[in-house]
């Protein structure tokens, strides 16, 4: 319907009857997202989190209030609320206008780079917060901490506003922009003479994450045979797994080995886990460079993962914002997980449960640098928790470097779905038949059979910290039965 209204140059008007008669809608999320380059929208009602979200050049007119994250990572195009916005409102945009007829709450254009905020009431505590770029015009009164932790762009306040550690200036011409002057010059409005201008702090000091170190590989975990003897020449060993998608109508996602390569972007030789371009049957990761260029030309892939360790700060219904917009412009049969670090993993499993998402994605990272051998105790009680692969989500290992069979075997026998890593340390001929020769010597005729019975710790520390059976013991250590 869009894209014959862009067509014929129509109006999409959505909240209303055949007959004109008035169906507000209410509370609907993800709404209006990702509109085309002259598409033009007109909704009427209350919308719920990411309302306008990732413009692509679309105009849409919101007839009544929105919540958190409207014109979130929008690159172009206009969007105007008549009534109040929520929190957030142009997170992370890029370029294009925002118009609030009302108030906004906190964090208004948080992190933008570029665009022009205008809101035509109040803001709440934190606007233009971690901005670099961009024009935010508030002409009512702002909150606390304005401009806090901002390294570029303009904030034009015409009202009052409390101590800030920014620079204030007296209104002039040359210290916004001229696309934004015309902006409000277009639509009426004379900025004051008393209004004030933000800029960034002179003595701005960016921080310094901590650098974590991914693993290769699992140390102190060896793999073990069936008992049952080994497999006869004569049968033939199973190495392919799949993702499953859950809904009626998904399709699995078959892998030859549980491993899926990491790239920049696709290529015709199966599926991978890309950050651009993606093929037919790769996964596109979703971080906050990727919402800031993301259309729909992009999403004829296989499905997608949501990185909540770039995207953070999200609640759970700004989150499901996101997946909403994105999946409404997919397949059916699209695969949709999410992805954090280890030391994050029972909480990115919940999401996943309550969002009734495919699967995970756990980045063995984390501040403890615990390893990925640690890891794998971690997510089994997450998984155990919220009953992931009873339920049939996936859950994908993301190591470094490059993977051998053995590390396969490893994370299979752990309830991992497949292993994320850069490359394998062989071709992907040589790693299926040394797997497949490996399975065999253990009497499994599917790597899909591989269990927790099939992986010995090979020593007393790795027996502690994984619960695993110490080899030649056979049994877990006393740590990991009693029960104080």
């Amino acid at each position: 319907m869009l894209n014959q209204a862009i067509e014929r140059d129509l109006l999409v008007r959505i909240g209303w009857g055949r007959e004109g008669d008035e169906k507000p809608k209410n509370g609907e999320i993800g709404g209006l997202s990702m509109l085309p380059d002259k598409s033009r929208s007109l909704l009427l009602g209350d919308l719920g989190e990411g309302a306008g979200m990732m413009n692509r050049g679309g105009t849409a007119t919101i007839q009544g209030s929105v919540s958190s994250l409207a014109g979130a990572w929008m690159s172009s195009g206009r969007l105007v609320i008549e009534k109040d916005a929520g929190s957030r409102t142009g997170h992370h945009m890029s370029g294009g206008f925002i118009i609030v007829h009302g108030s906004v709450e906190s964090y208004a254009g948080s992190n933008m780079t570029g665009g022009t905020l205008l809101i035509r009431g109040d803001a709440g505590p934190h606007v233009g917060s971690g901005m670099s770029g961009g024009t935010i015009i508030v002409m009512g009164t702002v909150g606390e901490s304005p401009g806090k932790r901002m390294s570029g762009g303009k904030i034009v306040i015409c009202g009052g506003f409390p101590e800030s550690e920014n620079i204030t200036t007296q209104l002039e011409p040359p210290n916004i922009s001229e696309e934004s002057l015309e902006f409000v010059t277009s639509l009426g409005i004379d900025l004051p003479d008393h209004a004030s201008v933000f800029t960034a702090s002179a003595d701005l000091r960016e921080d310094m994450p901590p650098v974590l170190n991914r693993d290769v590989k699992f140390t102190g975990i060896g793999v073990l045979g069936s008992g049952g003897g080994k497999v006869d020449s004569a049968v033939g060993i199973e190495t392919s797994v799949e993702l499953g998608g859950r809904g009626e109508q998904n399709s699995n996602l078959v892998l030859q080995l549980p491993w899926i390569s990491i790239a920049n972007k696709g290529t015709e030789g199966g599926s991978s886990i890309v950050t651009s371009i993606p093929s037919q049957d790769d996964l596109l990761m979703v971080d906050t460079e990727c919402l800031s260029t993301l259309d729909r030309g992009l999403l004829s892939c296989r499905g997608f993962i949501v990185d909540i360790e770039d995207v953070c700060g999200l609640n759970d219904a700004e989150l499901e914002s996101i997946v909403v917009a994105i999946r409404s412009r997919m397949g059916y049969d699209a695969l949709i997980m999410l992805c954090d670090r280890v030391d994050r993993v029972d909480e990115l499993s919940r999401r996943c449960s309550e969002l009734d998402l495919d699967g995970i994605m756990v980045d063995v990272r984390s501040l403890d640098s615990a390893g990925a051998t640690v890891a794998l105790p971690r997510i089994g009680m997450a998984n155990k928790k919220y009953r992931l692969s009873t339920e049939n989500r996936s859950i994908i290992l993301r190591l470094d470097g490059e993977t051998d069979p053995e590390t396969l075997i490893i994370a299979r026998s752990a309830g991992i779905s497949a292993v994320a890593s850069p490359g394998l340390s062989e071709s992907r001929g040589i790693i299926k038949s040394k797997l497949e020769g490996l399975l065999r010597e253990m009497g499994l005729d599917s790597i899909r059979h591989a269990d927790r019975g099939n992986i010995r710790a090979l020593n007393h520390d790795t027996a502690i910290q994984t619960g695993l059976r110490l080899v030649g013991l056979d049994r877990p250590l006393s740590a990991w039965t009693r029960r104080d």
